[in-house]
């Protein structure tokens, strides 16, 4: 019986919650405080979690397709899910934004198009106030562009070769650190950091592990070896406290990282969102007391409503400061962040109740590119659980 991977939904709630601590130590100043202030500079790796997820959501039943030799799913059907779950809240956002904030009462009609079409990280002018953290979604769905072309490169004529997959991935993978440090230097554009090569590391190790999850020689040597969770979240402890450290660049404001500490940054946040993932994608879904809180009721409806937590927490945060009267950089960290969790979630779940799931209804309807020719069993499982909520980001993004 095929693997639920019920503990996702709380990674992904892990994911948002640390996109909101590292935007409230942002905006209160407390990235220069020690080591507290510097993990909470690079909380941001909630972003390499969310993206190895959606690799690994989206790509499976590609692979489970290519494993059973059964049509592929609809590129369409896919597409339009992915569009019902990311553009609908996300075009209320910018809307709120755009017409609300003060600071984007100049905003015209290109910087209109450019946020409402996820584009804004390829323009020069059009990053508006309050949507900031929206550049990792811009990416995201250059990905979920992308996904049907990748899955083709890896598994071309829908046959999983394991071995194609691992080293495809690691080619492209190499191509991606490389274009993540010489980014900034090479492209004439200040925003190019944000494309999707930059992060594609982190795309390609969630599609991997997916591969491998489908892989009856491969799942059942990595079932083994993920039984220790604690071992493999120790071990991404470790990575996370040297990320800490100025070998991967400096924190805020204070200036561009040097190529090689962005590549070891793109490097070491994958290696610690992988660590993380691993061991709940493989192993026993449910043995130890961790797996089951991680698939209990709260930390799954987290999970649910981590898309409207990511979209919605920086307007709550900017203009909660503003009706507190709290300067930016001025401390206040505890009450701001008080504020902003308070604020934020119970929106998300109303978004999530009242609007978001009653927008995903609508995915029975199928575009009319090509009918889905899957079988049901693709579409189950892990597929399904995806659509139900997001990535980014997760997926959702910070």
């Amino acid at each position: 019986m095929d693997r639920r991977f019920l503990t996702l939904d709380a990674l992904r709630a892990v994911g948002a919650l640390m996109v909101v601590l590292t935007h409230v130590g942002f905006h209160t100043g407390r990235y220069e405080r020690g080591w507290t202030g510097a993990m909470l500079a690079h909380f941001d790796l909630g972003v390499a979690l969310f993206f190895v997820i959606s690799g690994f959501l989206l790509a499976r039943p590609w692979f489970v397709a290519s494993a059973e030799g059964t049509p592929p799913p609809s590129t369409g059907r896919y597409l339009w899910k992915r569009a019902l779950r990311i553009l609908p809240l996300y075009w209320v956002v910018v809307a709120v934004c755009l017409l609300v904030v003060p600071e984007n009462s100049d905003a015209d009609l290109g910087d209109w198009i450019a946020n409402l079409t996820l584009t804004q990280i390829y323009t020069q002018d059009s990053h508006a106030y309050g949507l900031a953290h929206m550049w990792s979604l811009c990416t995201e769905v250059a990905f979920y562009l992308a996904l049907p072309l990748v899955v083709r490169l890896l598994t071309p004529r829908n046959r999983l070769a394991l071995r194609r997959v691992l080293v495809v991935s690691l080619l492209l993978s190499v191509g991606g650190v490389v274009f993540a440090a010489g980014a900034r230097t090479w492209i004439a554009q200040p925003f190019a950091a944000e494309w999707l090569p930059a992060y594609l590391p982190w795309f390609l190790a969630g599609t991997t592990l997916a591969a491998c999850s489908v892989h009856p020689g491969a799942r059942t040597r990595l079932d083994a070896a993920a039984r220790d969770l604690a071992g493999w979240w120790l071990l991404a402890l470790g990575l996370f406290i040297a990320a800490c450290t100025p070998i991967t660049g400096p924190m805020g404001l204070s200036g561009p990282p040097t190529p090689a500490e962005a590549a070891l940054k793109c490097v070491l946040y994958g290696a610690v969102a992988v660590c993380v993932v691993f061991p709940v994608v493989f192993g026993p879904e449910l043995e130890g007391p961790v797996r089951r809180w991680l698939a209990s009721p709260v930390p799954t409806a987290l999970g649910e409503v981590s898309y409207g937590i990511f979209s919605i927490h920086m307007f709550v945060l900017l203009m909660g400061m503003e009706v507190l009267g709290f300067e930016v950089f001025a401390d206040r960290f505890w009450t701001v962040l008080g504020m902003t969790v308070a604020v934020t979630i119970p929106l998300a779940a109303l978004s999530y109740t009242l609007f978001e799931r009653r927008v995903m209804r609508l995915r029975g309807w199928r575009p009319s590119l090509r009918p889905s020719r899957a079988p049901a069993s693709s579409e189950r499982g892990p597929a399904e659980a995806e659509a139900a909520t997001s990535t980014t980001a997760a997926s959702e993004s910070a």
